[in-house]
């Protein structure tokens, strides 16, 4: 998290985002190789480590947006910042790099544990949920003309559901069910 805070305050270019975090999976992969050896094990936690990484990039990332849209209707805004579809454009990219490290993660997690039991189909239709939503927004955006913004907002509902799925089951389920 603190690589992708360095390359936003020293990079001064687009990828500034993709940098920072590609920095940080890179430290992640790193202390997961040398705490668990190269392991499944290690790729799991590796995998939930960096969607988490990725979630906390979005919101960070969509509250700089929300600031950003806040400053041009005011008329504050300053003729060298990115546009706003790009930065949502972004965003919208970060989202599937999340789901994608999710469903990694939960493919890890099954290698891992070896059994199918009621948390593991927990954590599974919530992230079928998740990327149900973001291959119909992504298709919405790219042949439906649907605005990049409203898909932004309603995938990282999904997003933060799932993740929501991945932490939250242990507690629903032990106390609940």
């Amino acid at each position: 998290m603190i690589s992708y805070f360095i390359s936003r305050a020293v990079l001064k270019s687009s990828k500034q985002v993709y940098a920072g975090l590609s920095f940080a999976l890179l430290i992640i992969v790193g202390l997961m190789t040398y705490s668990k050896g190269i392991s499944i094990l290690g790729l799991h936690v590796s995998a939930t480590s960096f969607s988490i990484v990725i979630l906390i990039v979005t919101f960070f990332e969509t509250t700089l947006l929300e600031r950003h849209i806040t400053k041009i209707k005011k008329g504050e805004i300053g003729s060298n910042d990115k546009s706003v579809e790009r930065e949502y454009n972004e965003i919208f990219v970060l989202i599937g790099f999340g789901l994608g490290g999710i469903i990694l993660s939960l493919i890890s997690g099954f290698m891992v544990l070896g059994e199918i039991d009621i948390e593991l189909i927990f954590k599974i239709i919530f992230t079928v949920f998740a990327l149900i939503i973001y291959m119909l927004t992504f298709l919405g955006v790219k042949y439906a003309n649907l605005k990049v913004r409203y898909a932004v907002r309603g995938t990282i509902l999904s997003f933060a559901m799932v993740l929501l799925a991945y932490f939250g089951n242990s507690i629903i389920l032990i106390n609940y069910l």
